[in-house]
């Protein structure tokens, strides 16, 4: 690793554009292929249960529940995770990243021929290891899987940028732009391909889950 930078490579521009961009196209995925649910977007899952509840659909509120309750299973990983590994950030991170692509690989595997409940709680699984677990973009907070807060940030840092002629706090905003186009470049890919290859169509989004594992091995084979 470079000396003169003052982050490690999970905290950079690459792995984290990598990351939203699987956060798109998992949840992208999960939409057009598992009866509009989301994998990560748990926002998303919650207006739907409520509505289904609403409306007294209770078997349908259900089918939103699954992946809201495996997220939260989730956390509980990362926190597994964190305690296991706090003195080491790399290899949390690094363990972390092999997690989730297991994961994918899994759901790549057996997805085309289970129903949604089982993929929904892997690939929400997912979705919650990899926000609690990539949290910072070169030293700034940011989302990796919902995109509220990086839209607010983006807005808001550019203009306080550009009224206090503030060089880094333009770039920081720059930088958030750059995570909302990959967010969305992965749910435009993942759309195109989901409904052209339906349930197969998972499998390409572990090109960039792979690019996340080599990229995080190359800097400690290179520190």
């Amino acid at each position: 690793m470079s000396k003169k930078k003052e982050y490690q490579v999970f905290e950079g521009l690459r792995i984290a554009t990598s990351l939203t961009f699987i956060s798109g196209y998992l949840n992208a995925f999960t939409y057009v292929t598992q009866g509009g649910r989301f994998a990560g977007v748990q926002s998303g899952n919650i207006i739907m249960l409520s509505y289904y509840l609403a409306i007294g659909e209770l078997a349908q509120a259900v089918s939103f529940l699954n992946p809201i309750i495996f997220f939260i299973v989730g956390q509980f990983a990362v926190y597994m995770i964190k305690s296991f590994f706090r003195k080491d950030e790399w290899l949390r991170h690094f363990i972390s990243s092999v997690l989730m692509t297991f994961f994918i690989f899994l759901a790549v595997i057996i997805t085309p021929f289970v129903g949604p409940v089982l993929t929904m709680a892997i690939l929400a699984f997912v979705a919650s290891i990899q926000i609690g677990t990539f949290q910072k973009l070169r030293g700034a907070p940011y989302a990796n899987v919902m995109m509220t807060g990086n839209l607010k940030n983006a807005a808001y840092l550019w203009f306080k940028g550009w009224m206090e002629n503030d060089v880094a706090l333009r770039k920081r905003g720059r930088e958030t732009i750059f995570i909302l186009a990959s967010f969305s470049l992965g749910v435009i890919v993942s759309t195109i391909f989901s409904l052209k290859f339906f349930e197969y169509s998972l499998a390409y989004v572990l090109f960039p889950t792979f690019y996340v594992n080599y990229e995080l091995w190359r800097e400690k084979s290179l520190a």
